[in-house]
């Protein structure tokens, strides 16, 4: 665990170093999440950073209104932390969101992407966006994301976890996504990519994973059964494998 100070905002991440010389690992959170969302990736021998964004868990400031700003944030860590190349960006949600732009914009300080429940564009519905802006929160909406398959017991954990999130940070997190669209610029990301979706994803299709796979050149999209948006929490067995094959 540790806090880096940029740009006078500190950030919270958790490190875990790797027993291989293979460059880094970065995690990337989605909407109303921390570093904790990755426990289950954080000990794959390679050496893994997870931050907390601006405004959530541990780290001081304010949530970002926008997926740039937090791309900014995101690179600025980067900068300051001195992250050993290799290095690959691995995003959930809207942290691969976060991970689209920093290729989109600063290609030359990364080497490849992993992006788990992603897509060109993030559209949220607009009556969650009402509620969170009147400052009401239904932590059972995060119910959604999770496969018919998944133990209540997990997700259980996760409305908790979620519920502790504040309706301000959801709104600027949910917002941010919601005028997310790269769907005319994906044709400029040339870093390797792997896109891992879960079959059951109910927030961001399969046909969006798709999508994002046909339009970055260097890319391969896997698809996994019996898991939704959490794919990396609901199977972790078969997200970490794919990210150790992808980065080895």
């Amino acid at each position: 665990m540790g806090i880096v100070n940029v740009k006078g905002t500190d950030i919270y991440y958790q490190h875990v170093p790797g027993d291989v010389e293979q460059g880094s690992l970065l995690y990337i959170h989605g909407s109303g999440g921390s570093h904790e969302v990755w426990h289950r990736q954080m000990k794959l021998g390679l050496n893994s950073f997870a931050l907390d964004l601006p405004g959530h868990g541990g780290s001081g400031g304010v949530a970002a209104t926008t997926i740039d700003q937090s791309a900014a944030s995101v690179i600025d860590f980067i900068s300051v932390g001195q992250l050993p190349r290799p290095l690959y960006l691995v995003g959930h949600s809207m942290g691969a969101a976060i991970a689209l732009t920093c290729a989109l914009n600063y290609p030359q300080l990364l080497d490849g992407l992993i992006l788990i429940g992603a897509g060109q564009r993030m559209k949220v519905l607009p009556s969650l966006l009402d509620d969170l802006s009147q400052g009401k929160s239904n932590p059972d909406f995060i119910r959604l994301a999770f496969s018919p398959q998944t133990p209540e017991s997990m997700v259980a954990a996760r409305v908790k976890i979620f519920g502790e999130a504040s309706p301000a940070v959801l709104y600027a997190d949910f917002s941010a996504c919601n005028n997310f669209d790269i769907s005319e610029n994906l044709g400029e990301i040339a870093l390797p990519s792997l896109v891992i979706v879960g079959v059951d994803d109910r927030l961001t299709p399969l046909k969006l994973s798709q999508y994002l796979a046909s339009h970055i050149g260097n890319s391969r999209l896997e698809a996994i059964d019996g898991a939704g948006h959490y794919v990396m929490i609901e199977k972790p067995v078969e997200v970490n494998r794919l990210i150790l094959d992808f980065c080895l």
